[in-house]
């Protein structure tokens, strides 16, 4: 799918009945409402690319794929392109939308940022925790970072909304933490901005993930 661009235009409505004939013109400033589809793109390009500039020798996604078929809650990154699940464009919770696109694009940043840190090779497999699992921790702790301190509003707004962002994570997995742990890591990060800056919280937080047994 070649990348998407939103382009607004005014036009003339017309509305016909057996009666009379009544045309309808929109003002210069009246937008026409965007599709649901539109509407998660323009998240993508306005509010999640914006978040990813600091790392700007990494490839972020810039391509835009919507698997019609699947009705679940999911989306995927790769080097060139975001791709996510008719379900996740059909969800009323813009700030979840946000996370989930932010989450994936954050593992394509987790090694740059692992090297930003010192951190050398890729994340090291756990005796409990595999390295899998500390790959799903890792992009929610980027992504909730980057949200905290870039898009305040849409943050308090997420947090607001954890319970029901913990129901949708669902339960563990072998490549996944349950969204209780994912959650509980989550807060383990915000617990420490209280304490010292957000940066440091992400540096203390990111190791103690990467060095999980």
């Amino acid at each position: 799918m070649k990348k998407s661009f939103l382009v607004l235009f005014s036009f003339l409505m017309f509305a016909c009945n057996s009666n009379s004939s009544n045309e309808v013109i929109l003002s210069d400033n009246e937008e026409i409402p965007l599709t649901k589809e539109e509407e998660i793109i323009k998240i993508y390009n306005e509010s999640v690319l914006p978040l990813f500039k600091e790392y700007s020798d990494t490839e972020i996604p810039t391509q835009f794929k919507i698997d019609k078929n699947d009705l679940g809650i999911n989306a995927g990154a790769a080097f060139g392109y975001v791709e996510v699940s008719q379900g996740l464009v059909n969800l009323t919770k813009e700030d979840i939308q946000l996370f989930a696109l932010t989450h994936e694009v954050a593992h394509i940043v987790t090694i740059k940022q692992a090297r930003l840190f010192d951190l050398q090779g890729s994340i090291p497999k756990g005796t409990v925790t595999n390295d899998y699992k500390k790959a799903e921790y890792l992009a929610d702790l980027i992504a909730i970072h980057l949200i905290k301190t870039k898009q305040n509003k849409e943050f308090n707004l997420l947090t607001s909304n954890f319970l029901f962002l913990q129901d949708l994570l669902g339960a563990t997995t072998f490549t996944h933490p349950s969204g209780s742990d994912r959650i509980n890591c989550i807060n383990t990060y915000l617990e420490n901005t209280l304490v010292t800056s957000n940066e440091i919280a992400l540096k203390n937080t990111f190791l103690n993930i990467w060095q999980m047994e």
